[in-house]
């Protein structure tokens, strides 16, 4: 068994490059994550891609929560042979006022300036002038011969005003370019509307938060309605009513019981999110059978306590993912992409356009439907949605059968570099949207989904 003083080559290190055996370096230590790639929150996928490499690189830009590096503490075997370890100081912001230096060149702020004197100058005398023969003050000076004026405005009159108009337009023009020329010279001196540039805090629907990737945590049952044939929403209170459950968009929970004596784990997307402070919701279809679902789910009490833990997935959805989504989901699928749908409809920046299709079996089985529609509504440009049923009631106005290949080229995006395709749903489904994807020109995805893939699958 290696020691955490032990030090490898790099191609020691190189050797460990398989999915059942995966070792990398960051920052000059080794470590041996073969353990932890099931419980990987980005995905078991990522860390083989690296297997054997330096991953230095890839860990500093993945974004991890505070507690990425004692995590990775317990997977450390050794370090690096020749390999020094990084050091990161301290980012500290700056904030106190920086003196200009003095400037020895003529710049354009000056020559505004001397336009803007001139301005004055030119007008005071005139206006001395045009005051001093008001007043009968210029009878005591030699006359100049000139025009005798009959009638309307004279020279000096309309050269005063035309004086008055240019100086007044000169300021004003001269203070909005010095605005423009001189506006942030330091970080005390920025206008009330910019931000001032500093290290940018994470956004709330992706910074970390109660779940822990890898220790399950117990939360108790406050909410249990049916909202769906067999299907129900379970709410959790979390720690305090400001707590932030901490799961980024696109990433699941998983759940841990035991039943009939046999621990059992599944995984699932909550519809809440961290923006939804103090609670975890989640939309489940509990089937009669299912060992989880119909085994323990279906028969919480308000109460009972639950264990979670997490995130999962390999999906991190951020904006500019994609121009354009088009989305598949079966029954209670949904719930990954309501979690897009809603985080994309909500951010003003965001400008990406989804097209959803969203099938079941009768429109009782429709989830979240008051939801999906008010989003269509609200966000037109973002969202687009189509049901697909197949037993419609007779006055139904939307799609009947199932989603085929024709369906999916009239609503989905095209197959561009830009465009993404995300499914989830009953594993018959996504299979047969996989083939008839592919043949409309999409790229065939990997047995394991990642986020890089045009057709990601949940």
């Amino acid at each position: 068994m290696a020691s955490q003083d032990d030090e490898f080559t790099a191609k020691e290190v190189a050797a460990h490059n398989t999915a059942t055996d995966v070792w990398m370096t960051i920052h000059g230590e080794v470590y041996n994550v073969t353990e932890y790639l099931r419980d990987h929150p980005g995905g078991a996928e990522l860390l083989v891609d690296v297997a054997g490499k330096d991953a230095s690189e890839e860990f500093d830009n993945a974004g991890h929560s505070e507690d990425a590096s004692e995590i990775m503490a317990e997977y450390r075997v050794g370090k690096l042979q020749g390999g020094g370890k990084k050091v990161t100081p301290p980012t500290r912001l700056v904030t106190a006022a920086i003196a200009n230096k003095p400037s020895t060149s003529t710049s354009p702020i000056k020559t505004i300036a001397s336009v803007g004197a001139a301005t004055a100058i030119v007008l005071g005398t005139v206006g001395l002038y045009h005051a001093a023969n008001q007043r009968g003050l210029l009878a005591t000076l030699p006359k100049l011969s000139r025009p005798m004026r009959t009638q309307g405005l004279g020279f000096l009159d309309g050269l005063l005003i035309a004086s008055a108009v240019f100086g007044l337009a000169s300021t004003a023009v001269s203070r909005r370019l010095l605005k423009l020329m001189h506006s942030h010279p330091t970080f005390m001196n920025y206008p009330p509307h910019i931000k001032i540039p500093k290290r940018a805090k994470p956004e709330l629907l992706s910074q970390g938060g109660w779940l822990h990737p890898t220790a399950f945590q117990s939360l108790p049952l406050v909410k249990k309605d049916l909202v769906a044939p067999n299907t129900y929403l379970l709410a959790f209170e979390l720690p305090t009513p400001g707590s932030v459950l901490g799961l980024p968009i696109g990433q699941h929970v998983a759940i841990t019981a035991t039943v009939d004596g046999q621990a059992v784990t599944r995984s699932y997307t909550p519809v809440s999110n961290n923006a939804d402070r103090g609670v975890l919701e989640l939309i489940i279809k509990c089937y009669p059978n299912g060992k989880l679902t119909g085994g323990y789910l279906a028969n919480l009490q308000i109460g009972d306590e639950v264990k979670f833990r997490g995130p999962k997935g390999a999906m991190r959805y951020k904006r500019g993912h994609a121009k354009r989504i088009g989305m598949l989901a079966g029954g209670s699928g949904i719930t990954p992409m309501y979690q897009l749908i809603r985080a994309i409809c909500e951010d003003q920046r965001d400008t990406t356009e989804i097209s959803l299709i969203y099938a079941n079996r009768t429109e009782e089985d429709i989830l979240l439907r008051s939801e999906l529609e008010a989003f269509a509504r609200k966000y037109p440009k973002n969202f687009k949605l189509h049901y697909m049923l197949d037993s419609p009631p007779s006055e139904w106005q939307g799609g009947v059968g199932y989603v085929t290949k024709d369906i999916m080229a009239e609503r989905f995006p095209t197959t561009e570099s830009d465009s993404k395709i995300m499914l989830c749903g009953p594993p018959g489904m996504v299979n047969a949207a996989k083939k008839a994807l592919a043949e409309l020109g999409f790229e065939k995805p990997g047995a394991m989904s990642k986020m890089s893939d045009q057709i990601f699958c949940f």
